[in-house]
């Protein structure tokens, strides 16, 4: 049987729909099960991610339960990949294990055989109520009065409710990267991560996993009032709230989207793959049995052992693609692909260590003259032509320069920001009328991990790579554009307590060639 996964929003969003009661009535059944059980709610959460002081804090976790053995906590617990071009494959594996434990509940319970995992549609423009949280899972109560298994307290959003998810926030932008896999070195990330081993913290995300995902999280999870994060605000908890399994199961669905443009392909490097080598991925299955996989074993969502496929997958993919192409980047021409081989160039970088504290930062960007002169006159060339009546002797011009903002090893001591990112934006304009100067958003989600000391890059934080080339282009033709500097707002979407402990370590400007 092929299962069909249907959007959370095809009924309402509320109880009267089958498909989400049932969710309900399975996540109950599994979250009955001890923390030993790793066929349960709190192993698969811990799956992704584990800190069992917040577990405690949040009641997830008694210091003296009973536990697996630790040779099932190393083999399982704490696999989930972030910054790496496993992220993807990674994932859905993880929600089809997930999706088959919840099936056989709501199975012995009478349910319906054929249940799947739905997906939360966020950037669905046809639906007015696409980005708010949906009824089922705001509710404390089910129907008949009985606790909401599907509602968590730690679930804070953007401090209204019901939690609604800004529409730049799940614009579709990742959609239109060329490629799969990032070069690195100050150049874009690709539409799936960098080229890494086993990565369950790393450094510089794919643009999918930037966007909408990082944010997403944020924007649910968000913090309390006293600055704890919710559930879905740091990855060490965000397997324990429901809504977590609906927003992968879209990410998943974004990746078949991306994958169906004919122009995409994934990767063909055995090491992606037959990857990682240095630990193998494994969930849980159904009859108990540990299942590994690799990333070609998710390649087919349709085959054997997934067997499932996304309602109307076909006709929605022109239909998100045009989607991606009308929000275009402010900051991008993500559909512009990067020549092989070529590197980026730095052009300059600012002269310290940003703390970002209260309502946001300034720094100024220094260029290197002579390379920022090459960068303006490449806009100048391309726009010579391109309004040209009389075609040059000696042809059309080189493509412009691609320009790429990068703010290196962010820190945090906490997750749960969510900071936009600016390039000239004048003083004293508001930031939400000049989203033509919005670089990009950094959701910090992760962040927190990445900064300790003993995670495998020694506390470097995460990196994010931004395409600025249509800012760059925009400022050169109306003359605002500086060959000396640009300057960079990060504005946090609230303002950033001192404990949060958030740092830059350098912002950087560098150009490639198309």
């Amino acid at each position: 049987m092929v299962y069909v996964r249907k959007s959370v929003w095809a009924n309402g969003g509320g109880f009267s729909d089958p498909i989400l009661f049932w969710y309900a009535k399975g996540v109950e059944a599994l979250q009955k099960k001890p923390m030993s059980d790793k066929t349960g709610w709190r192993f698969m959460a811990a799956v992704h991610g584990i800190d069992k002081a917040l577990w405690q804090q949040y009641g997830y976790y008694t210091p003296g339960e009973a536990m697996p053995p630790q040779s099932e906590q190393d083999l399982f617990w704490n696999q989930c990949q972030h910054q790496t071009w496993y992220f993807i494959p990674w994932h859905r594996g993880y929600v089809w294990s997930i999706e088959g434990l919840v099936r056989e509940e709501i199975i012995k319970q009478g349910g319906p055989a054929d249940w799947a995992m739905p997906y939360w549609n966020y950037s669905d423009s046809q639906n007015p109520q696409a980005r708010m949280l949906p009824p089922a899972f705001a509710s404390k109560t089910l129907p008949d009065n009985s606790p909401n298994p599907l509602y968590v307290a730690q679930r804070y959003g953007l401090g209204t409710v019901p939690i609604v998810l800004p529409a730049k926030d799940v614009t579709l932008e990742a959609l239109l990267q060329p490629r799969f896999t990032g070069t690195g070195a100050g150049a874009l990330s690709g539409f799936g991560g960098l080229k890494t081993g086993f990565s369950h913290s790393g450094q510089v995300s794919g643009r999918l996993e930037n966007h909408p995902h990082n944010i997403v999280h944020v924007d649910v999870g968000g913090e309390a009032a006293n600055g704890d994060p919710g559930l879905m605000s740091d990855p060490d908890t965000a397997g324990l709230d429901p809504i977590f399994w609906l927003h992968h199961a879209n990410i998943d669905r974004l990746w078949s989207v991306w994958t169906r443009n004919p122009n995409h392909q994934n990767p063909t490097d055995p090491a992606w793959l037959n990857g990682p080598m240095d630990r193998k991925f494994v969930v849980p299955t159904v009859d108990g049995t540990n299942y590994f996989y690799t990333p070609a074993e998710m390649l087919d969502s349709t085959a054997a052992p997934l067997n499932y496929i996304y309602d109307e997958e076909q006709s929605s993919a022109d239909t998100v693609m045009m989607v991606a192409a009308k929000a275009a980047p402010q900051a991008g021409v993500e559909g512009k692909a990067m020549a092989d081989g070529k590197k980026a160039e730095l052009v300059g970088a600012n002269a310290s260590t940003i703390k970002l504290v209260g309502a946001g930062a300034k720094t100024s960007v220094k260029l290197d003259q002579a390379l920022g002169n090459q960068m303006a006159q490449g806009f100048k060339a391309m726009r010579g032509f391109a309004t040209s009546t009389t075609p040059p002797a000696d042809g059309a011009p080189k493509p412009a320069d691609q320009v790429l903002l990068n703010l290196e090893n962010i820190r945090a001591d906490k997750d749960a920001a969510v900071v936009d990112v600016y390039v000239n934006l004048p003083a004293g304009e508001n930031p939400e009328d000049r989203l033509d100067l919005l670089a990009g958003t950094i959701g910090f989600f992760g962040v927190r991990k990445a900064s300790l000391p003993d995670q495998p890059h020694g506390g470097m934080g995460i990196s994010e790579v931004f395409d600025i080339t249509r800012i760059v282009e925009c400022l050169e033709a109306s003359g605002a554009l500086s060959t000396d500097n640009l300057n960079i707002d990060l504005i946090p979407r609230k303002a950033v307590s001192e404990d949060a402990g958030i740092t830059v370590e350098r912002i950087s400007i560098y150009r490639q060639e198309q």
